[in-house]
């Protein structure tokens, strides 16, 4: 709640909106000195402006880092980051489970300017270690898009440190309230802040954080190819900052409790969330996400696509939506949306069918998010 702010007297308690463009200076040793980063200060708002800012700072202090960047959206983010960590063509090895937008990043615009793509089970440590010699970054996802894996991070970036390759975690799903992959060994943390930060499906941003070197040539980089965060946007962003804790907190209880009903709701094949106890990350869930592992799971409905068309049809609560991380419960189907750019055979060895459906637990009262699947579901 007070990240990235330092209040004192007559301190506006809600921080202002400051939507200039340029800044006035009458002094040219004093323009070349905020410029060059030396004095604190704003010049043009490409580089730097006070909303983004106090994002930054407050997205670096929840995670742990040096400092941060906002950028336009998770996937500028993403992009900001990767190029900052390997500016010249490399082999990214990038977890097999991964967000449909990524993998379409790495294929169809990294590739074709000579860098390699090298998708692994990352939950398998020795393909790891087997995958990790000669590349130049691994990516990872602290709970994956869409099956809700959870990899080892703390044992990934040992491996990774072993052979001095930088380690990338998207940490969109988790938000720094639930885990705080700088700490388990990563070297750059990217969110989504589209989703939990601004928690409120009303913003677009992406922000990163890590160390004061690599974000600073992330930051030039950022200004450079015009990608920065607008000021509207990063005054929501840190709005939506401020309830985190007590939405992720709610997010993960319902989540929990949606999935355990779903266990008996007619023709739900089978239920993703990381931490019941039949999914494969059960172990490593609890010990990297001991408070909870936010709103997001999965389920494998009989019938396919006819299936889930006609459960969408009964809903009264739950919507159909293509993004995650709101106040409200919402679902999505990942063979049209996140994983669209798949063929059906890579989404198929993923786990991802015709029936998968990615749901956002949102923060409703649990009982009737429950009733509205049971209702969906019952005929």
């Amino acid at each position: 709640m007070h990240a990235g702010r330092d209040l004192g007297a007559r301190s506006p308690l809600a921080p202002d909106l400051s939507t200039a463009a340029v800044h006035v200076f009458t002094d040219l040793d004093d323009y070349d000195a905020v410029a060059r980063g030396e004095r604190p200060g704003h010049y043009y708002g490409r580089n730097s402006n006070s909303n983004r800012e106090m994002l930054e700072r407050a997205v670096a202090e929840l995670e742990g880092a040096e400092a941060g960047v906002a950028t336009a959206s998770g996937m500028a983010a993403l992009h900001g980051a990767i190029l900052a960590l390997v500016p010249k063509p490399a082999t990214i090895v990038a977890t097999r489970e991964l967000y449909g937008g990524t993998a379409a990043l790495l294929r169809q615009d990294l590739e074709p300017a000579g860098y390699e793509a090298q998708f692994v089970d990352l939950t398998d440590l020795d393909a790891v270690r087997r995958a990790i010699p000669g590349a130049g970054l691994v990516i990872a996802e602290t709970i994956t898009n869409p099956l809700c894996g959870v990899p080892d991070l703390e044992a990934i970036a040992a491996i990774a440190r072993e052979r001095g390759v930088p380690f990338l975690v998207d940490n969109t799903f988790a938000s720094p309230l639930l885990c705080r992959p700088l700490e388990l060994g990563a070297t750059v943390v990217m969110h989504s802040a589209t989703k939990y930060i601004g928690g409120h499906s009303d913003l677009v941003a992406g922000v990163i954080v890590g160390d004061a070197d690599t974000m600073g040539r992330a930051r030039a980089r950022t200004a450079r190819t015009g990608t920065p965060l607008g000021p509207f946007d990063s005054w929501l962003s840190l709005r939506g900052l401020r309830t985190l804790d007590v939405r992720m907190r709610r997010h993960s209880e319902n989540s929990l409790a949606l999935a355990r009903a779903m266990r008996s709701m007619p023709g739900v094949a089978r239920v993703h969330h990381p931490l019941m106890d039949d999914s494969p990350s059960y172990h490593v869930a609890h010990r990297l996400l001991p408070h909870g592992s936010g709103g997001m799971m999965a389920f494998d409905l009989e019938g396919g696509r006819a299936a889930v068309q006609r459960m969408i049809k009964r809903f009264s609560l739950v919507t159909f939506a293509a993004s995650l991380g709101g106040v409200e419960t919402t679902i999505s189907y990942p063979e049209i949306t996140s994983h669209r750019s798949m063929s059906p055979a890579e989404r198929a060895e993923l786990g991802v069918g015709a029936g998968t459906v990615r749901v956002s637990v949102g923060i409703e009262d649990a009982a009737d998010i429950v009733a509205d699947f049971m209702h969906a579901l019952s005929s």
